[in-house]
């Protein structure tokens, strides 16, 4: 799984493995990970940890994902940022399913495509493919 399967999937961030994993990688961090520490036996060697599987993990919601419509790169290349603009659109399926979602785009028009194109293509992890009704929040 890559790093943009996993944030697509879970819609997390995350750092994979690869050749960067330390030889004795740290096995506990704190909370807002300044410290990393490794979990050690009074003997020197270290303390078997339970590791937790992936297949727990609980999907965050996908307004966490700032998504960006093409018109984005052709405002930013004629440096015309003042026609940018986000939003907070509800979207809601042919199958009654609701999300919001959060959306970079030039105009409320251009919003709405890039959400329904999201849906069509299966991105959100909805079951529905077709937007039945868009609601822009404030």
């Amino acid at each position: 799984m890559t790093e943009s399967d996993f944030l697509l999937k879970y819609r997390k961030s995350a750092i994979m493995g690869g050749d960067k994993i330390p030889r004795r990688p740290p096995i506990w961090c704190c909370s807002c990970g300044c410290k990393r520490f490794r979990k050690v036996n009074p003997d020197g060697t270290d303390v078997p940890v339970k590791v937790k599987m992936l297949k727990n993990i609980r999907k965050a919601p996908a307004s966490k994902i700032n998504w960006s419509s093409k018109m984005i790169e052709t405002a930013l290349d004629n440096k015309d940022i003042y026609t940018i603009h986000h939003y907070h659109a509800k979207i809601i399926t042919e199958l009654g399913e609701c999300e919001t979602l959060s959306l970079t785009a030039v105009s409320t028009e251009d919003a709405k495509e890039l959400a329904k194109e999201l849906v069509s293509s299966g991105l959100l992890g909805l079951d529905g493919r077709t937007c039945m009704n868009i609601e822009f929040i404030e």
